[in-house]
């Protein structure tokens, strides 16, 4: 007998497999259920099962850097493994903590460093899907997971269009056979969860349903912060909520852009501080540009210093960025003091502010103990802050606009570490605006790249809202 046979019979001596009505984290509902958690009481068994993940390693040419195991039965697995085979090993939590290092993943990560997952069972395979984001997010590369069990119901498809490719020690077939060797089943049941296992071959990745989102025409009438009101009736009106960010390192580049995109946007995101050609013309002509054409200009400052300081970067300097800018991005990082200083300098103009939750790029620090803070501070100055930055839902409070950048159709990343993804995707995930950037000021025909964007957001924008 080999060992893997040897190791199947003494997991279901410990009874790891039971008959009866289960519901699954898939939501499914199953007449069979693995229960691989009681393993911590059996040494040996653990140890065994280390070293068969690391002989499957072998048999499929696997290299690796770094171990995770899916918390939380995989962790004693993955801990093993890294003392027998001196791999060193990463946890990742299933939430930040709210004191301490406040870390998402704990043990030395470092970039493009190789890391092999481990897991217990896979149904769906949302749990190695929702590990390798996090993963990947601290830098880390995430191409295979090894699973004591595959329930064979489509976890190993779904997991490859996560870029990942699936090797289990043992299939949910095999398992049942030899429970079946060892226990005398009824011909009824072993029908029964024979038809079972052949009619859930495929059990789809669980998301969360989002709240329904309303028309943006009823966002405006409820909304109370100017600016906000301002661009709920231009996406309504316009049918639009693309905003396209204009990365352009001279005058005419951007202001020829802006005229060019105008019709199809309902915002221009801009990097006044990258022109080589600045001055006091260009704020000029790009407001006489967003009144011709009916969009707001949203310049991309992402402030982070301490109050006074941001109030002379507002309101004075070579760009006075106050006078021409209806919204600046903002860290929340100096705390609230940076929002009074914007209020205090905006004087009489309507302006607002948007609060970086979250960012594109790969590695970035803020995590969900962040965006949380971010989501109150916001709630404390509801008058001025108009929403957020973020890629993930901040805040339910339908006043907040949600802003996700890194939208691109065509590409999913770039050498700086940018991740891109779909207008349905974003809007998904909670955006109420789309920003892109490349993907529109890259095209051969801008204006047809803008309006196709214009209309796979807006499309996904209206299907996401509840009917009135």
């Amino acid at each position: 007998m080999s060992t893997r046979v040897n190791l199947l019979h003494r997991l279901l001596e410990i009874n790891i497999f039971r008959l009866g009505e289960f519901t699954l984290k898939s939501g499914l509902l199953s007449p069979v259920y693995i229960d691989l958690r009681g393993i911590i009481a059996y040494p040996d068994i653990v140890k065994q099962l280390a070293e068969e993940i690391y002989s499957r390693e072998k048999e499929t040419n696997i290299t690796t850097d770094v171990v995770c195991g899916v918390p939380y039965t995989a962790l004693p697995i993955a801990s093993v493994y890294s003392v027998l085979y001196e791999i060193p090993m990463v946890m990742k939590r299933k939430e930040a903590k709210e004191y301490g290092t406040k870390k998402m993943v704990e043990g030395v990560t470092q970039k493009d460093v190789k890391c092999l997952i481990i897991e217990d069972i896979v149904t769906s395979g949302t749990s190695v899907i929702e590990t390798a984001e996090v993963l990947r997010n601290e830098g880390l590369i995430v191409t295979d997971c090894i699973v004591i069990l595959d329930r064979q119901q489509g976890g190993e498809k779904n997991i490859a269009k996560a870029g990942i490719k699936l090797h289990s020690l043992f299939n949910i077939n095999q398992v049942f056979s030899s429970y079946c060797s060892m226990n005398k089943v009824e011909q009824a049941l072993f029908e029964s969860v024979t038809s079972f296992l052949k009619d859930n071959s495929y059990v789809p990745v669980k998301k969360n349903h989002p709240v329904p989102k309303l028309p943006f025409e009823e966002r405006a009438k409820t909304c109370s912060q100017p600016v906000s009101k301002v661009l709920f009736e231009i996406m309504a009106s316009k049918k639009s909520n693309l905003c396209v960010a204009v990365d352009s390192l001279d005058s005419m580049t951007l202001l020829d852009l802006a005229d060019q995109l105008g019709p199809h946007i309902c915002m221009l995101k801009t990097h006044i501080d990258i022109l080589k050609d600045f001055s006091d013309v260009v704020p000029i002509k790009l407001k006489e540009l967003a009144q011709k054409h009916n969009f707001l200009i949203f310049e991309d400052r992402k402030f982070a210093d301490i109050g006074n300081t941001v109030k002379n970067q507002y309101g004075s300097g070579i760009f006075k960025i106050q006078q021409w800018a209806d919204i600046v991005t903002v860290h929340g990082i100096p705390g609230s003091g940076i929002i009074e200083a914007l209020k205090s300098a905006s004087q009489s103009e309507k302006r607002s502010c948007v609060l970086i939750a979250e960012m594109s790029s790969k590695g970035a620090l803020t995590d969900e103990s962040y965006m949380k803070k971010i989501s109150e501070m916001a709630e404390n100055h509801r008058d001025y802050v108009m929403g957020f930055v973020s890629q993930h839902k901040v805040s339910e409070n339908p006043n907040f606009i949600q802003m996700s950048p890194g939208v691109n159709i065509a590409v999913s990343g770039d050498s700086l570490g940018q991740q891109y993804r779909s207008p349905e995707d974003a809007v998904s995930d909670g955006a109420d605006v789309i920003i892109v950037g490349r993907g529109i000021c890259s095209a051969l025909d801008i204006s047809a790249a803008a309006t196709e964007y214009k209309n796979r957001g807006y499309l996904a924008y209206i299907n996401s809202c509840s009917k009135f």
